[in-house]
């Protein structure tokens, strides 16, 4: 595998930053290289050619996207200009990271997605929050339900700044806090609210509130400001059972849970070398697979642009602008959610990025980011499905059943990739709870109210109102329920003594 050469275009404040960090990363990583660094200004060329080791400067990005000795683009251009450059570049068959946002209109984005696409190669956007270790424990403990339900998330992006001359405050500082929304909470808005004002002269907009509802329960306020010092990037996620705070700048991570407050300890990291190190992983790696997992990928700032447009619109026409869930020019990437031929029934909410094929869900029921569902598969009424589980063919889930997040069903208990396969069905029955990151063996049966405890692999049926645990999973005890209704309903008060096991 040959060397990726990389090659920096706009090397003013921030495109110098990046040239220094590609610079580091070289040092550390002998298969990438910086190849070359670009800008129409001869003074910001000198400064960042003075900065890191590169050979080559160029004042014409053409000259830089014909050259066959550049694999990848990093363009830290002004905005106008990221559709035009992006849009060479891929057609150059060049890998790209451009800054956020990927373009300035809804339809050059998807046009940019759809060249990548085409051209097979990689497309990221700058979208840099989402390798921050605050925000990524925050996204943890919101996926392992540490807080409860979430109520409402709350974004402040202010700082006191001049602005850039025909620049909105919603392009310029809108992008980041859209992302973390769907990075924390693994959805899009559906409908936004949007108020701005331009108090100073000459000047477009400098603040902005933003209300954005992401389904019938949670709401999101964005403030965004160019007046109030000092700089300011805090998101608060609260929930029914806590709180968390994060200061997205300090890495630092407040937990508030009823009458105790406590901070997390983060390990800081460099979220500029992440964002690299993840871009120039993901080429090498496409080199290998059709399409890499990419963090921060062309689909995800196609749909941060799409929300950036919806918001100036309801601040222009004073109105709630409603977005549809899944645009239908980008169904089926690995953006939106891939639903074929499944039954959802009425109630139900299913986020964005899962995959159900030929499924059943019922009523009320809650299905969450990445859950993979396969054809046959029954889902009961008023079961919450955490993300990243995977329920395969022959799996019955019955009605109020919770499945934690990375939970893993099988159907097969001899697989292999050629041979005949032999379905084993497994069924979860009323009322059970399935913990965090448990592996579900093929033909048991979980009964009804019983608890298998996270981490837990099953491999023999769990009776009724039981609790296990371990791996393999051991009855431990009965569940204790004290709502009278259920108790009653389950006979909890007359099973047998469970016997020890060896």
């Amino acid at each position: 595998m040959g060397r990726l050469r990389v090659a920096v275009i706009g090397v003013g404040y921030w495109g110098t930053k990046i040239a220094q960090e590609y610079s580091q990363l070289a040092g550390e990583d002998s298969d990438v290289i910086l190849h070359s660094v670009c800008d129409v200004s001869e003074a910001n060329l000198s400064r960042c050619g003075n900065s890191v080791a590169v050979r080559n400067l160029e004042t014409d990005y053409t000259r830089v996207l014909t050259s066959p000795e550049v694999d990848a683009v990093h363009v830290c251009t002004p905005n106008e200009t990221h559709y035009s450059i992006c849009r060479d570049a891929l057609e150059q068959g060049k890998h790209v990271l451009v800054e956020k946002p990927l373009a300035l209109r809804w339809t050059e984005a998807c046009d940019l997605v759809e060249r990548a696409e085409r051209q097979r190669v990689v497309l990221c956007v700058g979208h840099i929050f989402r390798f921050n270790n605050a925000l990524r424990k925050a996204r943890r403990l919101v996926e392992e339900g540490f807080i409860g339900d979430v109520f409402y998330v709350r974004l402040q992006w202010t700082t006191r700044d001049d602005g850039i001359n025909g620049r909105d405050i919603i392009t310029d500082l809108g992008p980041h806090p859209f992302d973390i929304l769907n990075h924390l909470l693994g959805r899009w808005p559906r409908a936004i609210r949007c108020f701005t004002k331009a108090y100073r002269a000459g000047r477009l907009d400098d603040w902005a509130s933003i209300i954005a509802e992401l389904d019938d329960e949670i709401v999101a306020q964005i403030e965004l400001s160019w007046l109030a010092p000092p700089k300011v990037r805090e998101v608060n996620i609260v929930g029914s059972q806590g709180t968390v705070k994060v200061d997205c700048l300090a890495q630092t991570l407040m937990v508030h849970e009823r009458e105790r407050a406590y901070q997390i300890r983060i390990e800081r990291n460099n979220t500029i070398a992440s964002e690299l190190r993840h871009f120039t992983h993901s080429i090498r790696k496409n080199r290998d697979v059709d399409k890499p997992v990419l963090e921060n990928s062309g689909q995800i700032g196609a749909q941060v642009v799409r929300l950036l447009g919806a918001a100036r619109r309801a601040a222009e026409e004073q109105r709630v602008v409603t977005l549809s869930p899944t645009p239908a020019r980008n169904r089926g990437t690995p953006l939106y959610s891939v639903i074929t031929g499944a039954e959802i029934g009425a109630g139900t909410r299913v986020h964005d990025q899962v995959n159900l094929f030929k499924c059943r869900v019922g009523k009320r029921c809650k299905v969450d980011a990445y859950v993979y569902m396969e054809e046959g598969v029954v889902v009961g009424d008023n079961c919450k499905i955490r993300a990243f589980s995977f329920i395969p063919t022959g799996v019955t889930i019955e009605d109020d059943v919770f499945i934690g997040p990375n939970v893993v069903f099988t159907n097969d208990k001899y697989p292999a990739v050629n041979g005949e396969w032999l379905l084993l069905p497994t069924r979860v029955r009323r009322g059970a709870s399935i913990g965090a990151s448990s592996v579900i063996l093929p033909g048991v049966t979980i009964g009804r109210n019983a608890v298998v405890g996270a981490g837990s692999v099953v491999t023999r049926d769990i009776p009724d109102n039981a609790v296990a645990a371990g791996n393999p999973a051991r009855l431990l005890n009965h569940r204790t329920i004290t709502n009278p209704a259920i108790r009653d309903l389950t006979g909890i008060n007359s099973l047998p003594r469970l016997e020890s096991e060896t």
